[in-house]
């Protein structure tokens, strides 16, 4: 017969101990990198979805701007309304509510939620990820839509043109520099006097072609 060999068990052993201390110092990396991912993706899906409703709204309701009449504070219920006749038959979702002082909490099919109100300046939209009230720069992801002069000269050239017909992400007194997104009241930063702040992360993340990069706040 010939000799054949084999592994010892103590070999065995220890070539499995260093695969598993190569895949603790691993997995935890590839998790978070997973995440990022997931979180981007989910942020442009969304940017997408709110978007295309709009230009399905708009092709049965007319142009934005004869939407609303003079600028006002709405209520929920007025709020609710008008998602009902301008944005909800034009998405997929589950339920509504009253979740937070006037806004309207939306939730989506695929888990996600978004709130919205629509006051005296325009429109705000705030999209949370894991689809509950929490805010960090992981979760929570702030649109801007249909804003009215004053708000729109705080943003740059290409904005000014665009808001009127598109949702997009949140800039009031940005002053159109990358370093302006991580520096202001509203920078999106981890920790601001201790406060966390979000406002400007979805603005970094379209900036960076919905990527979450090595500068984001994660």
């Amino acid at each position: 017969m010939k000799n054949f060999k084999a592994f010892t068990l103590s070999e065995v052993l220890i070539t499995l101990g260093i695969i598993g201390v190569v895949a603790a110092m691993t997995l935890p990396t590839l998790i978070q990198n997973y995440k990022k991912q997931s979180t981007a993706v989910s942020v442009k899906k969304f940017y997408n979805i709110i978007n295309n409703a709009l230009q399905f709204s708009i092709a049965q309701n007319g142009d934005v701007s004869g939407w609303m009449g003079e600028p006002k504070n709405m209520s929920y219920d007025e709020n609710l309304e008008f998602l009902k006749k301008y944005f909800l038959p034009y998405i997929k979702y589950n339920r509504y509510d009253n979740c937070f002082e006037k806004m309207v909490c939306i939730y989506m099919v695929d888990g996600t939620m978004f709130m919205f109100r629509y006051d005296q300046n325009g429109g705000d939209i705030i999209y949370f990820v894991n689809g509950k009230f929490e805010r960090n720069t992981r979760n929570t992801f702030a649109f801007q839509f249909n804003k009215h002069n004053g708000w729109d000269e705080d943003m740059n050239v290409i904005e000014r043109r665009n808001i009127k017909t598109l949702i997009e992400p949140y800039t009031m007194g940005w002053n159109d520099n990358y370093e302006g997104l991580f520096l202001t009241s509203r920078g999106c930063t981890k920790a601001n006097n201790g406060t966390k702040t979000t406002t400007f992360c979805t603005k970094l993340l379209q900036l960076n072609d919905w990527k979450i990069t090595n500068d984001y706040p994660w």
